[in-house]
């Protein structure tokens, strides 16, 4: 669709701004999709991002491990009630007693209280993981069902837990008889949507490169080759992996949006219902906000691994969503997202779009 002129104008603004290498937005309604965008593929060097480029998604990528989940329960391949321990048997002898009855539920929503594994220091006390990347995703399981849960702080729902959501894909997996990368495969081949995983410039250094600051004294970002040693654990791909162009991610975000409004698409209204608004706080791959002058219900991710921002956002009630990604994972980078999604639905709900 066309960019409007207000939108890339703001962009732009914010973007310089906030000294990102590159920034890029989607404004989602029921049937059209929007975008603008501008910035370079990395700040040393000037070539600009199109919007085929691929941004890493960091925990959006929860939405998607979410979805799949809600496909198989769907499919009766499994329940949101199903117990971990009885679907991944392999795990019996390594977990502590209190974790007998977390469910597949329990782990999307982060209320099973699994050890976080949120930080880079809570790998370093792992012991070697061999074999493939399910294998690896089975041992890790294993370290991570021998330790002490954790309880949320007094007034809050849930603790976030990455590590959750590697259990919750060896559940997946166990039912489907396919791993989560292959349940990605063949939901995305299905939708027609192009992904990768892992960063974008390690499957191609033409892509865009993620950028962080060195120290934070730092006033100009770094930007991480190919080559960098900085990548996350493959076996956590599940929670938070995924790299997407900006039109596939947001044609998916819209498949939610039209869900949340009543629409049976890849999976049913219902479905999308329980993934955005199914718990209060987090449902299961999405966390739940409301409207402060009317009360709807918000439904939001964000998503780093450190090098990369993506804030997804959708308004049920107002019928539109935002889509913003930025090829830096610092502080600005969230500052800078947010006051776009800002500024574009003002815009929006002025008719200004």
């Amino acid at each position: 669709m066309a960019q409007s002129l207000a939108a890339q104008q703001a962009l732009d603004s914010i973007r310089a701004h906030y000294h990102l290498p590159a920034l890029s937005a989607a404004i989602i309604e029921p049937g059209r999709i929007r975008y603008v965008y501008g910035g370079v593929r990395r700040n040393d060097q000037p070539n600009p991002i199109a919007l085929t480029d691929y941004f890493h998604l960091g925990s959006d990528t929860k939405s998607v491990t979410s979805l799949l989940a809600g496909k198989l329960v769907e499919e009766g391949k499994i329940r949101w009630d199903s117990k971990l321990l009885d679907v991944v048997p392999a795990l019996r002898a390594a977990a502590l007693p209190l974790y007998t009855n977390v469910t597949l539920g329990d782990l999307l929503s982060h209320r099973a209280g699994i050890q976080p594994y949120t930080a880079g220091s809570d790998y370093e006390t792992l012991p070697k993981l061999t074999g493939s990347v399910s294998e690896r995703r089975l041992q890790f399981a294993a370290v991570v069902l021998r330790q002490p849960p954790v309880a949320p702080a007094p007034g809050q729902f849930y603790v976030y837990s990455n590590a959750g959501y590697v259990l919750a894909a060896l559940m997946l997996a166990q039912a489907s008889g396919y791993s989560w990368e292959k349940l990605v495969a063949k939901t995305f081949h299905k939708l027609k949507l192009h992904y990768v995983l892992g960063f974008p410039n390690r499957h191609d250094a033409r892509q865009p490169w993620g950028h962080w600051r060195a120290t934070p004294a730092d006033s100009a970002f770094t930007p991480l080759g190919p080559t960098h040693f900085y990548q996350l654990n493959d076996y956590m791909a599940p929670a938070g992996d995924l790299a997407m162009p900006l039109p596939d991610f947001a044609r998916l975000v819209q498949l939610h949006l039209n869900g949340l409004l009543g629409q049976n698409n890849y999976v049913s209204a219902a479905t999308y219902q329980r993934l955005h608004f199914g718990l209060p706080a987090y449902a299961y791959g999405w966390a739940v906000s409301t409207l402060a002058t009317t009360g709807a219900l918000v439904s939001l991710h964000n998503g780093s691994a450190g090098t990369f921002f993506c804030h997804t956002i959708l308004y049920p009630s107002q019928r539109v969503a935002f889509v913003m990604l930025t090829n830096d994972g610092d502080d600005p980078a969230q500052k800078a997202c947010y006051a776009l999604r800002r500024r574009l639905k003002q815009l929006y709900l002025q008719g200004q779009l």
